[in-house]
């Protein structure tokens, strides 16, 4: 798919549901067209399902073409992630859509980026619940390479993104990062420096789709019966097995 010429840009639906809230974006290369925060009165679960048919509804009602599907396969919740990950596959499937999906972190950081221009470099922390933390380091040239020139080795899923205890987190943050890194993602991980966290106005699924759109360019799509979600970690079932 080349997605190189302004002309040519495609259309996608992105898909983000890895916290306690999900969003969607409808967009047209980096322009959204329609976006939505769901989760916020109502459970992502029972809220995904009405917001996905409005997109649909309003690409039909303006005779727009859906060319992908894009999802954040994880880190992130459980049970949020199986909605995401599912309404994609399910989606991709119906519709005969090819399927890109994408790091959770890595999204937060692209909208940072784009809404921070003079913000070169970011440590992003998502709370992971059991005294734990989801923690990546990014570079905007890394995760958003010019789509004219993406090298190579580029993949939606940097090799920064970890899951660390509560201590390791705060010997992280202690070690003076912020000096040299902006700060994104949850405010409850970073504490007494939550209101040092850079802003994003744009929902994440904005940030899925600006990561997926670079992947398209690759083609880096996602077999939808292969697909899974990317925990990081087993689950506290599996942990209590053993």
């Amino acid at each position: 798919m080349n997605v190189g010429n302004p002309r040519e840009l495609p259309i996608q639906l992105a898909i983000e549901t890895t916290g306690k809230t999900g969003s969607a974006a409808l967009m047209r290369g980096t322009d959204v067209l329609l976006q939505r925060q769901v989760g916020e009165q109502s459970r992502t679960a029972a809220a995904i399902g009405p917001c996905l048919d409005e997109m649909l509804a309003w690409c039909r009602s303006e005779q727009k073409k859906i060319d992908f599907i894009s999802v954040a396969d994880g880190p992130g919740s459980f049970t949020g992630l199986r909605i995401g990950v599912t309404a994609a596959k399910m989606l991709s499937y119906a519709l005969q859509l090819p399927l890109i999906s994408v790091d959770s972190l890595a999204s937060v950081a692209a909208v940072v980026f784009a809404e921070h221009t003079d913000v070169d470099a970011l440590i992003v922390g998502l709370d992971a619940y059991r005294g734990q933390v989801f923690t990546g380091q990014f570079a905007r040239t890394e995760i958003l390479p010019e789509l004219d020139a993406i090298p190579t080795t580029w993949t939606p899923y940097p090799a920064t993104v970890q899951i660390v205890s509560s201590e390791a987190w705060a010997a992280l943050l202690a070690s003076g990062l912020e000096a040299s890194l902006g700060l994104a993602g949850d405010a409850k991980p970073f504490g007494d420096r939550a209101e040092q966290r850079l802003t994003r106005s744009a929902v994440d699924a904005f940030g899925v789709g600006l990561i997926a759109l670079r992947a398209a360019n690759q083609s880096m799509f996602r077999d939808p019966f292969e697909l899974v979600p990317r925990y990081l970690r087993p689950s506290a079932a599996e942990e209590a097995l053993g």
